[in-house]
Formats: structure tokens, C-alpha cells, sequence
């Protein structure tokens, strides 16, 4: 069963939004051009829906309201035009309330909600900040669902926390700043969503409370996915000459097992390899075959391993520029298979890999 998930986000068009409208509108349908990469990526174990709400004095609307991806046209500034002040309260409660109606009793259906605002609450009248608090913790410790809150002109990390929201990210308040936020979200949501289908396997058999007990534990796990900081102390190093206990060398290979160069004859000569083997462990080693074809040939080999990963915190994983030598891929071209990978803290990947994913 593919799990659906409802992206919902919730996008200010108060007056002070209209210097950075332009950016608001392109960043919303590159976005979509994500989720749309997500749909394809996950396409045997996800569906993807979205719905925007866009809110100011004067109106408070869904724009799209749980609309396959697929289907979702371009925004607009014929749809988007910024005025009056900001009753975010009233937008979140709105806007999650009518999901939560329309998906509870779905078997197999997650949220993921994303605020954007420039501005503080200034004009709700039929929610408050108490009420929207214990619905964000409602949604998040019964029904799985994630939150996101991206927002600038304010103290971003103490507005959040008083909704409940653990990730958060505060932007510029300029072009720039919008269009970044836009794709450092993007980002971060790929390795949601890639955590989610590699959970899908693990939650297959569950029911359908005990997937949404299992995707809140998941998320009371889980770290502000906005934060970088943590990445500093996850890069793989570019040489690697030995290995402390518990450390696993990750390198690429052929499906043959003949580790015949590059990180994969390092791989034999110290850590253990051994040829003939061209999949999963081996000594201090890993094998992830990237020779028999396009990238989408590599991904279910590292989606194993971002598994076997999970299910082994007990062993640090040094991945290495793996199909970026012989096998001729590019690092964002690889580097989006293991975007699962950012809520792995015992997997260590290249720079240029995490250059890519956040």
C-alpha cells in the first residue's frame, strides 16, 4: 500500500509580502517541480497531493486543496496578489482542521505543513495562539503528521516553539533570501520524504494506528530538518587510509564484485572487500553497485543501504563519492539517493553530497 502524503502549505499574502511576491510565487511552483521529483523518486511506495492556503484580512483560501501533484498548475500573480495584515492563526486553523477532516480516515495517509510568513499574528479572530499550539501537538503526537515554520522580520525559533513547531528556518527578507528559503525547504522535505519510503518498509505490516504512533516517534526523533550545523561533524573525509572500530567504509561497485580500482580496490587491499561480492557488507566495507546502469539502477542498492544503516546505529558509515569516478555520474546526480540519509546520524557522506541535500 503507497502511503499518501498531503503537502499543505500555508503562505502569508499580507501586505508586507508584496516586495518579495515575485520570489513567493516562483519559490511556491518550484516547489511543486519537488514534490513532483518526490511522486516520480517514491512512485511505488508514495502518493503526492498538495494544497495551498494563502491568507491575509480579506481572504483566507485554499488555492489548490489536495490536488495530486501531477495536476497542480502554476501560480500566479493573478492568484497571489498581497494586501492587509496577517491572521496566521486563522489560516493554520482553517486550513489544518479541513485536512484533518478530510484524511482521517484514510489507512495510510501523512501530512506535511509548511507556514511562510514575513510577520507576526496581527488579526486572527477564531483561533488564538493557545489553540493552534495543541492542535500542531494533536496532529504531531496522534495522527504522525510534520510541521515546518520558515518565516522572517521576527525571531523565528521562539515564534516556532510557541506553536509547537520544531522545524524552523528564517530567511532575508528580500528576493534572495525568499528564493533560498523556498529551496533549502525543498531540500529538507526530500529527505522526509525519503526517510518516509524507508520506513514504508519497516510499517508495511502495521496497522494503521501503529503507523501513525510510528511516524510521531519518528518525528520526536528527528532534528530541525532546516539546521545545518550538525552536518559539519558528517562529512566523509576525502582520504581514507584506516578505519576506528564500528567504522564502515562505503564505496561503489560492480554487480560482478570485481573491485578493481578506485575507492573500490582500497576497499579489498584494507577494509575487507572481497571480490565476487558486489552487494552490502564485507568486512569494514559496504558495496554499492553503480556500474549496471542509470542512476534510478543505483537507487534501490542504496536505499538498502540506508536501511541496513537505520537498523545498525551501532556502526558509522563513511560513504564515499560513490558512481562519481568510473561509473561517470555527476554529484547531483547521486547525491539525491541518499537524501534519507540526512536523518542518519551514524551516515557520513562527501561534501559535494551535502551540498546537494541541504
Amino acid at each position: 500500500m503507497k502511503t499518501q502524503i498531503y503537502n499543505l502549505i500555508i503562505l502569508d499574502k499580507s501586505g508586507s509580502m508584496s516586495s518579495i511576491a515575485n520570489a513567493a510565487i516562483a519559490g511556491f511552483n518550484e516547489t511543486v517541480g519537488g514534490i513532483r521529483s518526490a511522486q516520480e523518486r517514491f512512485k511505488e511506495t508514495q502518493e503526492h497531493f498538495v494544497s495551498l492556503m494563502i491568507f491575509c484580512n480579506c481572504e483566507k483560501r485554499l488555492v489548490y486543496d489536495k490536488v495530486p501533484v501531477a495536476e497542480v498548475k502554476e501560480l500566479t500573480s493573478k492568484e497571489y496578489q498581497p494586501c492587509c495584515c496577517t491572521p496566521l492563526y486563522d489560516a493554520m486553523g482553517i486550513s489544518i482542521n479541513a485536512l484533518y477532516k478530510d484524511i482521517k480516515d484514510k489507512e495510510d495517509a501523512t501530512a506535511m505543513v509548511t507556514v511562510i510568513t514575513d510577520g507576526l499574528e496581527n488579526a486572527s479572530k477564531e483561533y488564538n495562539g493557545a489553540a493552534i499550539k495543541a492542535l500542531v501537538e494533536r496532529m504531531k503526537d496522534d495522527e504522525g503528521w510534520n510541521f515546518a515554520y520558515i518565516g522572517t522580520n521576527q525571531d523565528v525559533e521562539a515564534t516556532s516553539a510557541s506553536l509547537s513547531i520544531d522545524n524552523h528556518m528564517s530567511f532575508e527578507d528580500d528576493d534572495a533570501g525568499m528564493r533560498d528559503a523556498w529551496e533549502r525547504d525543498r531540500r529538507a522535505k526530500m529527505s522526509v520524504f525519503g526517510r518516509i519510503s524507508m520506513d514504508s518498509t519497516v510499517s508495511s505490516s502495521m496497522s494503521a494506528s501503529e503507523r501513525k504512533a510510528f511516524r510521531s516517534k519518528r518525528h520526536r526523533e528527528s532534528r530541525n530538518y532546516h539546521e545545518l550545523s550538525e552536518f559539519q561533524n558528517r562529512i566523509t573525509p576525502e582520504r581514507i587510509s584506516n578505519l576506528r572500530p564500528g567504522e564502515i567504509f562505503v564505496f561503489g561497485s560492480n554487480l560482478a564484485g570485481m573491485h578493481g580500482g578506485g575507492a573500490a580496490r582500497i576497499a579489498v587491499d584494507r577494509f575487507g572487500a572481497i571480490m565476487g561480492q558486489g552487494v552490502g557488507l564485507q568486512g569494514q566495507s559496504y558495496a554499492i553497485p553503480t556500474m549496471q546502469g542509470g542512476v534510478n539502477t543505483i537507487q534501490p542498492y542504496v536505499d538498502e543501504f540506508l536501511r541496513f544503516a537505520d537498523c545498525h546505529p551501532e556502526m558509522t558509515f563513511l560513504v564515499t563519492r560513490i558512481g562519481c569516478g568510473i561509473a561517470g555520474f555527476r554529484p547531483e546526480q547521486i547525491a539525491p539517493l541518499f537524501a534519507a540519509a540526512v536523518n542518519l546520524p551514524n551516515v557520513h557522506l562527501p561534501l559535494d553530497f551535502w551540498k546537494e541535500l541541504v
